[in-house]
């Protein structure tokens, strides 16, 4: 499995917040480890909004303002614990960087907007030799988009 964190031990099984803020370089802060156990938790992705809202629900994270959600989690995207996800309606989302591949891809409901995380990334370093181009440190984004077996019975 791949480490949650670059140069970390940990993987998002271990749950071990504590430990992966600090092998990130980041003081251990109950805003900080509140947001990392939701995101080791429950995967996401969510959007700021979406934590917020689980952040406050929680019996142990103590208050915190949306303001604060949104550093803690452009701090986690720069150290890369974290990944951002587009899914082109406006919304940006977050979730816990994948356990044993550098990404992985998602198929959303054009009407409920339920992601799920697709299990294979279609395209490999050989597909597009973009070395040939020059191009260095290549990175890609790729979402699907349908509808979900619930959403597609309702409809009919």
């Amino acid at each position: 499995m791949a480490p949650s964190a670059p140069g970390s031990k940990h993987t998002h099984h271990d749950a071990d917040a504590p430990a992966i803020l600090r092998d990130a370089g980041l003081k251990v802060t109950k805003p900080r480890l509140a947001l990392l156990e939701i995101m080791i938790r429950d995967h996401g992705p969510f959007t700021a909004e979406e934590l917020h809202e689980r952040f406050s629900r929680s019996k142990t994270s103590g208050p915190c303002d949306l303001v604060t959600i949104y550093r803690c989690l452009s701090k986690f995207e720069h150290l890369g614990l974290i990944t951002r996800c587009d899914f082109g309606d406006g919304s940006i989302r977050y979730e816990i960087k994948s356990v044993g591949h550098a990404h992985h891809h998602h198929i959303i409901c054009q009407i409920c907007r339920k992601a799920e995380p697709l299990p294979d990334c279609p395209i490999d370093d050989r597909t597009i030799d973009l070395p040939k181009l020059g191009y260095q440190e290549v990175h890609h984004r790729l979402e699907f988009f349908g509808v979900c077996p619930a959403c597609y019975k309702q409809k009919k």
